[in-house]
């Protein structure tokens, strides 16, 4: 996976997706009331980050031929049922992460 940023055009503005440092999701880690959300947007930056980096771009119909993608948008604009996605990874890295103790409820 590339770590170089890179960013593309969207009907909402130019949008270059943003991976948090360890440092970052670590304090986002102890207020557990945002951690699912924070999650959620990570997972979604880091889908984003990967397909910008296999040149798909932003497109109103998936079109895996030409690599649009409706979805290659900041997470604020997905639609609730596209969010539940990422939501349902986060859940389940956070349960995961308090089985391991990691975190407490």
């Amino acid at each position: 996976m590339s770590t170089t940023r890179q960013k593309i055009e969207t009907p909402f503005g130019d949008y270059e997706p943003r991976i948090a440092s360890r440092d970052e999701l670590a304090q986002a880690a102890g207020v557990m009331g945002d951690t699912v959300q924070a999650i959620a947007k990570v997972n979604h930056d880091q889908w984003a980050t990967e397909r910008i980096s296999q040149g798909w771009r932003y497109g109103t119909q998936r079109d895996d031929a030409r690599k649009l993608h409706p979805g290659l948008v900041p997470y604020e604009h997905l639609t609730e049922a596209e969010k539940q996605i990422d939501v349902a990874g986060a859940k389940a890295i956070v349960a995961e992460l308090i089985r391991l103790g990691i975190l407490q409820q």
